[in-house]
């Protein structure tokens, strides 16, 4: 059983390692540059969002970084995140392809940051000024936004041999408009009854099947947006870096499948208005 365990994992890792060696001799695409307006939700890759809410800038996992390690970025990032001013920055949790440390090195360091509480000192030693440490239900408020932790279905650990962490969803609202943020998550039904406007949600990382303890398939991840009663739902998480064993055109041919209407399948760089 030990055997077969790690033959499997070693026929993962070579295949994993073999489609990003090929991409070194591929140039890089690029994206669509659409701008940011008022009101807007703007994906720049993988899990980084640009949210405009009455001109408040929320970034969403900012990560920009061609590569991380050894893997390589499909998609040229959407954005130079020191372009704009950033009022919010949301932390889901501290994975390297969620929590990059040379994109946030970049980044100015008066925005509020929003993390789980294990994630205090990296953002100290980065120079962050205005840290909010959320535990699940717990919230954010300031004259401008109200900004909630959800408790994800997923380890928030960097590393494997790390302390457990705890991985955040985040329910983004300002009188007029609620944002339902899930992050990096396997399936749950922990986001009943949000009743959000748009839903962003993730749809890749999810092959080998053994993935899906951690993340989710396009078909879990649209079973809990309905869930939700958001009225729409962005997916992300995919089209960016190849980091499993799915294929983003299966993806988007299993979005386009479950689609009744509510999905909006965007390409990196699309801003859609709210």
């Amino acid at each position: 059983m030990i055997f077969a365990r790690l033959a499997k994992i070693i026929e993962y890792m070579y295949k994993l390692h073999y489609r990003n060696f090929k991409l070194y001799f591929k140039p890089l695409k690029t994206p669509l540059y659409e701008p940011i307006v008022r009101n807007s939700i703007h994906w720049v890759g993988h899990a980084t969002v640009v949210i405009n809410l009455n001109d408040k800038i929320i970034v969403t996992d900012p990560v920009t970084s061609l590569n991380l390690g050894e893997l390589r970025r499909l998609v040229k990032p959407s954005l130079n995140l020191t372009s704009i001013p950033i009022d919010y920055l949301l932390l889901s949790h501290g994975h390297m392809d969620h929590m990059n440390y040379s994109t946030l090195r970049k980044i100015n360091k008066s925005a509020i940051v929003i993390a789980p509480k294990n994630l205090k000192i990296p953002f100290k030693i980065l120079g962050f000024k205005n840290i909010v440490l959320l535990k699940p239900n717990e919230s954010y408020c300031d004259s401008y936004i109200k900004i909630k932790a959800l408790k994800a279905n997923h380890d928030g650990r960097r590393y494997p041999w790390g302390a457990e962490a705890e991985s955040n969803s985040y329910i983004i609202e300002n009188g007029l408009e609620k944002i339902f943020f899930a992050g990096d998550t396997a399936f749950t039904d922990a986001y009943k009854n949000l009743i959000a406007d748009v839903a962003i949600m993730p749809v890749g990382c999810y092959k080998p099947d053994e993935f899906q303890e951690m993340h989710c398939s396009p078909e879990q991840s649209f079973k809990m947006f309905k869930m939700t009663k958001a009225k729409l739902m962005i997916p992300i998480h995919y089209k960016t870096y190849i980091l499993a064993q799915d294929k983003d055109e299966d993806t988007v041919n299993t979005l386009k499948r479950i689609n009744d209407g509510s999905i909006k399948i965007i390409d990196i760089g699309q801003t859609v208005k709210l």
